[in-house]
């Protein structure tokens, strides 16, 4: 996903055409997609959440983060959590 967001100037279209990587070199958007679509939008939010390992347990916020290998580095900070913020650094 994160590949596929750079050819479209990272807004994700809703869906995509499903073509194979060795038929077109590129991720195809389906031709009716809105770009971007509401609830696309949130796919960067769930990603991050993903590679971070974010979870909720009970009052914590657990994190369990594994970058994909083009990505060395990652801090986010201020994560809203149970009425407070949270940092979280990946290495």
């Amino acid at each position: 996903m994160l590949e596929a967001a750079t050819y479209f100037d990272w807004r994700l279209p809703e869906v995509f055409a499903g073509y194979p990587r060795s038929r077109t070199g590129y991720p195809v958007e389906y031709p009716t997609a809105s770009s971007p679509q509401a609830w696309a939008t949130g796919t960067p939010l769930l990603l991050l959440r993903a590679v971070l390992g974010l979870e909720p347990d009970g009052d914590d916020l657990r994190e369990d983060p594994v970058l994909p290998p083009q990505i060395q580095g990652l801090s986010v900070r201020g994560i809203p959590f149970r009425g407070g913020r949270r940092d979280v650094l990946a290495t």
